[in-house]
């Protein structure tokens, strides 16, 4: 009895960051295109989530928000610059990172998911600083003078 070849590659997430005023038919091109890419460089497409916008780290190309994806594959190694290359082309990618999670994964074992979309964070409201009084700094202490007891 031989047993079957399993097929043997590496599991990536890339996550990218699209504009934030990009329009959900927009988002899903750009999901298909990145899903054609993958499936045409031998991979296969586990799952994209949507993570919704959100308040960035840093201005990303002058937008302080953007629409943040992940999209998590299978594939050999030369599929992730195909990908990014792919991304470098869109307008409306903003930023982008891959980042290798497993190596010698079963191809034909990991199952395809649905996609996700996470439901946006609510608003961030700026709440103004509490104000400290830094006039009496030992108030609460007992305050001890050289030579009383």
């Amino acid at each position: 009895m031989a047993e079957a070849t399993k097929r043997l590659v590496r599991e990536y997430e890339t996550v990218y960051l699209l504009k934030a005023d990009t329009p959900d038919d927009q988002v899903e091109e750009i999901k298909e295109r990145l899903r054609g890419v993958v499936t045409r460089e031998g991979g296969k497409v586990i799952r994209f989530t949507n993570q919704g916008k959100r308040k960035t780290a840093f201005p990303v190309a002058k937008n302080g928000r953007a629409l943040y994806m992940q999209c998590l594959y299978l594939g050999q190694a030369g599929l992730v610059a195909e990908l990014e290359r792919n991304l470098r082309m869109i307008d409306l990618v903003t930023k982008f990172q891959s980042v290798k999670l497993a190596e010698d994964v079963d191809f034909d074992a990991r199952q395809v998911e649905a996609d996700v979309k996470i439901m946006p964070v609510e608003e961030e409201t700026t709440k103004p600083r509490e104000e400290r009084s830094f006039g009496d700094r030992d108030e609460g202490f007992e305050s001890e003078t050289p030579g009383e007891e």
